[in-house]
């Protein structure tokens, strides 16, 4: 397996190979995305993409350079619709601590026929390895899932234990990590 990184907007194919992953990787429990979740997903990778401190590890099978895995995220700040939901349900205090000026994880996500192989964690430590921010934030469905697994044996905590995005079913929980 190889994990290259982007800081910049990947290619149309990038981003099809992308959405292709993620599509495979939430479709089934405990995540039940649809396919209009699919394209409100590419078009917020779309413009996520472009965003102050943008970073992508993802991850290739060598042989037939196929993505297998992919993890993103950029620079957390006021005005972002995920930062404006998580500080109105957190306080102030969070938004200060936690938020502002923090490196958001956006997505994680592993085609199903290598889950279960580590590349999750691989993708998720290269996307960590060398961002210069004190803190990282993300946000994880609150179900039992091998995300919470991985971001549990890699010290992140709890923020928030359940956050209901507007528009949203699921609830979520908020993670935060101390990265200095």
């Amino acid at each position: 397996m190889t994990i290259e990184t982007l800081t910049t907007p990947p290619t149309t194919e990038q981003q099809a190979e992308i959405v292709d992953v993620y599509r495979a990787a939430f479709r089934e429990p405990p995540y039940n995305r649809m396919e209009i979740e699919v394209h409100l997903f590419a078009d917020s990778f779309r413009q996520q993409s472009r965003r102050a401190g943008f970073k992508l590890a993802a991850a290739r099978e060598p042989e037939m350079s196929r993505l297998v895995g992919f993890a993103y995220g950029f620079t957390c700040l006021p005005g972002q619709w995920w930062y404006e939901q998580v500080a109105a349900a957190g306080g102030a205090d969070l938004a200060r601590d936690w938020l502002i000026g923090a490196f958001q994880v956006a997505e994680v996500a592993v085609h199903p026929m290598w889950q279960g192989e580590g590349y999750g964690g691989q993708v998720f430590d290269t996307l960590l390895a060398g961002i210069t921010q004190a803190r990282a934030v993300l946000s994880t469905m609150a179900v039992p899932s091998p995300a919470q697994q991985m971001y549990r044996g890699r010290g992140w905590q709890v923020l928030v234990a359940e956050m209901h995005f507007p528009g949203v079913a699921r609830p979520y929980r908020i993670l935060g990590k101390e990265l200095r």
